[in-house]
């Protein structure tokens, strides 16, 4: 069994929270999208592996199904994963925003397989704002498109496994995020041979929300469940949000 309190750390005095800030990774800002922030390798490779085996082991996934969504009381590795995101990156997100108790609720696991993407969206609004996504195994690039096309240029984020991307604001609502479906990608003159990739988004429904139900084919999950969902696979291959 999995000490999550040991492999995340747990709540300590002074002296270890300054050693912890020493391990903290700089956050990275993108000035032409206001909100959107980015932790490289703010997973160590221990704490990846780790959670990655809890989600296989959890049954997020199956042969039948790529995508996995939770709602309410969030499973303990993706809680202590959420924990450690707040506690080791607590201006990751605007404060007002990481003050919420739960600071999520909901989560949703998406699998994809080599060559796959997911098409270009805004989270629905039945999420509050403040969205975190976190890699696993493989490298791919995120473009950020803006809702109106006149007021900003598409730009791509490399995420690379361990990263975190998080999303308020604007970014959150006026800009859409999106995976092209190639087998490889090409940033700054660096070309990214895929592989198969697992995203964990953390989101908070809001409060007039009344109990979720699934997109595409899916099983409904009911409150504080846990459950496999089919996503909804297009001829191309891409995974539904």
């Amino acid at each position: 069994m999995i000490d999550w309190e040991e492999l995340f750390g747990e709540d300590g005095g002074e002296e270890e929270e300054e050693e912890e800030e020493e391990k903290h990774c700089p956050i990275v800002d993108f000035p032409t999208v206001p909100g959107l922030r980015l932790v490289r390798q703010a997973l160590s490779h221990e704490q990846q592996m780790l959670t990655f085996q809890a989600i296989l082991d959890y049954g997020h996934f199956s042969s039948q199904s790529n995508q996995s969504m939770c709602f309410g009381e969030l499973p303990p590795h993706l809680n202590q994963l959420a924990h450690f995101i707040h506690k080791t990156y607590p201006d990751l997100l605007p404060s007002h925003l990481t003050k919420r108790q739960p600071l999520f609720d909901q989560a949703i696991l998406n699998l994809y397989e080599k060559g796959q993407g997911i098409r270009s969206h805004v989270d629905l609004a039945r999420f509050e704002d403040g969205i975190l996504i976190v890699s696993f195994l493989s490298s791919c690039v995120m473009t950020m498109r803006p809702v109106n096309p006149t007021e900003g240029e598409p730009l791509g984020i490399l995420l690379r496994p361990g990263d975190i991307l998080a999303l308020s604001g604007p970014a959150r609502y006026d800009w859409e995020h999106g995976i092209e479906e190639q087998m490889h990608d090409t940033i700054d003159g660096e070309w990214i041979e895929r592989n198969v990739r697992v995203s964990v988004t953390l989101r908070k429904l809001r409060a007039e929300t009344s109990e979720p139900t699934m997109s595409g084919n899916g099983q409904v999950c009911s409150s504080r469940t846990c459950a496999p969902a089919q996503a909804f696979m297009t001829t191309s291959h891409s995974v539904s949000p």
